[in-house]
């Protein structure tokens, strides 16, 4: 699905909503999205008449964090923490949505294929 929204030429990677119980009941939407050999970006939108929204790169990512409690164990629901290399906001968070673990799975999985697609060289450093 072409979501005109981001900009001509894209697909729809996956999408969620802040989840309530496991309920969709909020106006708070996720989505990762491709432009075919351009990028891959996250992108949040927040609220219903006046909105927020937000987008990043994904080769920016350099962890990713899960967070689950109890209640969101039980409804299989749970946060994710994007740690990312920028000034104006060091994390993006994700919050309460379905399957935590798979999606985490998928975004590290895009975000190392947008790092080689660019070119950036991996390295760990020990102090």
């Amino acid at each position: 699905m072409n979501y005109k929204k981001f900009g001509n030429n894209n697909k729809l990677i996956w999408k969620d909503r802040k989840r309530w119980a496991g309920l969709p009941l909020s106006f708070t939407r996720y989505f990762l999205i491709e432009k075919e050999d351009q990028w891959v970006k996250f992108f949040s939108s927040v609220g219903l008449f006046s909105t927020i929204d937000e987008e990043l790169y994904l080769f920016r990512v350099f962890d990713i964090t899960v967070t689950q409690t109890f209640w969101n164990k039980v409804f299989n629901e749970g946060t994710i923490i994007l740690h990312v290399n920028e000034e104006s906001n060091g994390k993006v968070i994700i919050k309460r949505i379905l399957n935590p673990y798979k999606v985490k799975e998928m975004i590290a999985d895009y975000v190392e294929f947008e790092k080689r697609r660019r070119g950036f060289k991996f390295a760990e450093f020990n102090t």
